[in-house]
């Protein structure tokens, strides 16, 4: 089966090129297609563990290459960005809401999916801006406003960085006028292209490999627990998740 060739962002100069880009995302749908390979739950998530473990290793490398014009100011308890939109791919879904059932008792975790189904209410079908407009934080935070899953967190989650605080600040507080905040492009490329690489992975395997929303099909792992074997199985499980504005920027790039 061909691979969907993915859009990756660039930033020059850079080391970074499309080339260099697209041989990370081949050589990770190489490797993680062996776990997702094994047709198991257990299978997927490894896949996704690996995933991001290698983007953090690769954001470590090209830091090192490429050192950022400032330090990246990105620190836990700030969770300014955890209003956005976040994108993930199926075995991402399934790692977190495998951790926090063997994490979580049963009254916390009946709390948190009541948080989660009341956050995809809000923001289910909102255009990024919309969503950062609506400031409905991650329900994935806890009491502090550090994020609970850290461990295990998307790629799109473990890829975005900041180096400005106070810009990530005043785009958020007003995001249709005020640019995004400063970043360091070469990590956020990297974690992106292992992000294409766990997709082309599952497309190859036969699997759904559209990008998902985050809540939207966290609530649905969560209500289902037979959703692993369900999208192993290749059924539409996670279809109402699927991101509408990523199949119309999609459908209009085509």
């Amino acid at each position: 089966m061909g691979r969907q060739k993915r859009s990756l962002p660039l930033a020059q100069p850079t080391r970074y090129t499309p080339a260099v880009l697209e041989g990370i995302a081949d050589g990770e749908r190489a490797a993680l297609g062996l776990s997702l390979a094994r047709r198991t739950e257990l299978g997927a998530v490894s896949a996704a563990a690996a995933a991001l473990s290698r983007a953090e290793a690769l954001e470590e490398a090209a830091a090192a290459a490429e050192p950022p014009a400032r330090p990246i100011a990105c620190r836990a308890g700030c969770s300014t960005c955890c209003v956005s939109k976040v994108l993930v791919m199926a075995p991402e879904v399934l790692r977190v809401a495998a951790h926090l059932r063997a994490t979580r008792s049963a009254a916390e975790l009946a709390a948190l999916a009541e948080r989660v189904r009341a956050a995809d209410a809000a923001t289910r079908g909102l255009t990024r801006l919309e969503r950062a407009e609506a400031r409905v934080p991650c329900p994935l935070l806890d009491e502090r406003g550090a994020c609970s899953i850290h461990a295990v967190r998307p790629l799109v989650c473990a890829a975005w960085n900041s180096l400005d605080v106070a810009a990530c600040e005043r785009h958020f507080a007003a995001p249709a006028a005020v640019p995004t905040a400063p970043m360091h492009s070469p990590s956020y490329e990297v974690a992106n292209a292992v992000l294409a690489g766990l997709g082309w992975a599952a497309k190859e395997q036969g699997l759904d490999a559209a990008p998902l929303e985050l809540i939207a099909a966290l609530r649905i792992a969560l209500e289902r627990p037979n959703a692993g074997e369900r999208w192993l199985a290749r059924l539409p499980v996670f279809a109402a998740a699927r991101d509408a504005e990523w199949q119309e920027d999609r459908r209009r790039e085509a």
